[in-house]
């Protein structure tokens, strides 16, 4: 019903909006259509903000308020008018509004992270945010135009209005500091018996080494003692490597091992689970997979955790992007089909298969 009376009456104001001059802006419909609904469905109760936005408060909370320019954690469901949800960033939601894919689990369900600024994060949570404590909920109506950043050329298309239901989760002063602390709380909970780093923010452990002779079968079917190449990887080297990706809480978000991804539910028959070979500090990887990859020779395997610096910085990825730039700005690609948020820590384990010159 409440879909029903909400199409009824943007129907209405549409056939209105045409009887307008034809001058009128495409800002100006986009705010008529939503105080038609404001005074349906909420009897003109709540008023705009300068901004042009409608916020409800459901929760008050009680921690800190964030200032501009701090990061920010949040929780987020937004929905359209008629109450259809779009995207959550829960998984419990994304399974009771039917959004969960269990076939294709490449959605990391934790809180958005952004920088408190409208030139980075939605110009309405910008503008909100800074008006909330910890913990606290509140119901965002706003137009699509403030769905974007400052100086954004794109933004939400068409006439349609969105619901946000926004929960302030943590206010973040030094991004740099509170992801060194994940780092570093990690390896006293996992692996305390890793002393010291190889870089600030980046630990290392070797969890396999290749017996120096190996027995193989010749092709006369007989076994054969096999030498085992010494060869370091070195800047300039080609390296053969299979690898599993994880956040530090666990999640796969990549791998070319066909069975780990099949197991994690993030396999893609599209993309391929050959050997990844890459050139060591050709800046095809980022800086921590390849420092990872240095420590190895053909057939050990180790693993590495290390900070953001070392991984895709400030910046993160998205499933859409296929290149980005570490901490120095090194170009790097990326297979990930999941987003990294920014100042996200990584974990790798890498098996190195061979090495050439």
């Amino acid at each position: 019903m409440k879909k029903l009376i909400c199409l009824s009456i943007l129907t209405s104001a549409l056939l209105v909006s045409c009887a307008k001059e034809e001058s009128e802006s495409t800002e100006a419909i986009q705010d008529r259509l939503l105080q038609s609904y404001i005074t349906v469905v909420h009897h003109d109760t709540i008023t705009p903000t300068a901004l042009g936005y409608y916020i409800i408060q459901l929760n008050e909370g009680t921690g800190a308020t964030p200032q501009k320019g701090e990061w920010v954690k949040w929780d987020e469901t937004q929905r359209y008018l008629d109450e259809t949800v779009i995207s959550v960033t829960e998984k419990s939601e994304a399974i009771q509004y039917g959004l969960f894919d269990s076939d294709m689990q490449t959605t990391h369900y934790i809180p958005n992270y952004g920088w408190l600024d409208e030139s980075y994060i939605y110009r309405c949570l910008a503008d909100a945010f800074p008006n909330m404590k910890e913990g606290a909920k509140y119901r965002i109506i706003t137009p699509p135009r403030l769905l974007n950043t400052t100086g954004s050329t794109s933004q939400q298309s068409g006439y349609t209005s969105y619901i946000l239901d926004v929960t302030l989760r943590e206010v973040i002063p030094n991004p740099q500091d509170y992801e060194f602390d994940q780092v570093m709380t990690y390896r006293s909970m996992y692996y305390p018996e890793i002393i010291d780093s190889i870089k600030y923010g980046m630990y290392y452990k070797t969890t396999y080494v290749a017996p120096d002779t190996v027995w193989e079968t010749d092709e006369n079917n007989e076994l054969v003692p096999v030498v085992k190449d010494t060869i370091s990887a070195i800047d300039g080297r080609t390296v053969y490597v299979t690898y599993v990706g994880r956040f530090l809480d666990g999640f796969v978000f990549d791998t070319n091992i066909i069975d780990t991804a099949k197991k994690h539910n993030i396999y893609d028959a599209s993309r391929s689970y050959d050997t990844l070979s890459f050139t060591i500090g050709g800046g095809n990887t980022v800086y921590g997979f390849d420092k990872i990859a240095q420590q190895l020779k053909t057939g050990d395997a180790g693993l590495g955790f290390f900070t953001s610096e070392w991984g895709y910085s400030y910046y993160g990825t998205s499933p859409s992007t296929s290149s980005s730039s570490d901490y120095y700005g090194t170009a790097t690609t990326s297979t990930v089909s999941t987003i990294i948020q920014p100042y996200t820590p990584l974990f790798f384990e890498v098996w190195v298969h061979k090495i050439t010159q």
